[in-house]
């Protein structure tokens, strides 16, 4: 009297040939682009990249560790040395010289705060100038010539004279030949 009524049951040839023939996502008959996952999924091109659309409509990012969402209420670092970004919280709960993500090692001065305050985003330019300044200081030493950042192409100025005393009759460009620059263990092949 009170039987429960049983589902009806499907054909499976009408299930495997509904495979065959319809979309797994829309469950539209297929039709031209058609695209096959991983696991042999058969989809309408259209289909599945309206489902990606859709999916990533309103998508928030947020901390890979925490889950804090990163819409400004937290305060969050991008780390130089990998490029992940995570939430200050987390980098202050678990207290680590590596990357919580990717576990690569990195120091404070690798951290850049996103959408920092004034103070910290001067204190990041100073970083910056810091770190060119440095740059060049390097490029120097190493013998190649920087005015304001950038290369010195090797022209001399006026009636100047090379090392060895001859002068220049090039309108003061100085040339180079490869070898005249080339690494002390380099071979000519």
């Amino acid at each position: 009297m009170y039987a429960v009524k049983k589902p009806d049951k499907v054909d499976p040839n009408e299930r495997r040939l509904g495979k065959w023939l319809n979309c797994a996502l829309s469950n539209e008959p297929l039709r031209e682009p058609c695209v096959i996952d991983k696991l042999g999924n058969i989809f309408n091109k259209e289909a599945l990249v309206e489902a990606l659309l859709d999916a990533a409509d309103g998508a928030t990012f947020q901390c890979p560790i925490t889950g804090l969402e990163f819409n400004g209420k937290y305060k969050f670092f991008a780390l130089r040395n990998c490029g992940h970004v995570v939430s200050a919280k987390a980098l202050k709960e678990v207290k680590s010289s590596a990357c919580l993500v990717c576990h690569k090692e990195f120091v404070e001065s690798d951290k850049m705060v996103i959408n920092g305050s004034e103070e910290e985003m001067a204190a990041l330019r100073e970083r910056m100038e810091e770190e060119k300044s440095k740059l060049v200081k390097e490029k120097k030493k190493r013998g190649i010539d920087v005015v304001d950042g950038k290369k010195d192409c090797g022209k001399l100025e006026g009636n100047e004279k090379l090392e060895n005393g001859k002068k220049l009759n090039n309108g003061g460009v100085k040339k180079f030949r490869a070898t005249d620059v080339a690494p002390a263990n380099a071979t000519k092949e």
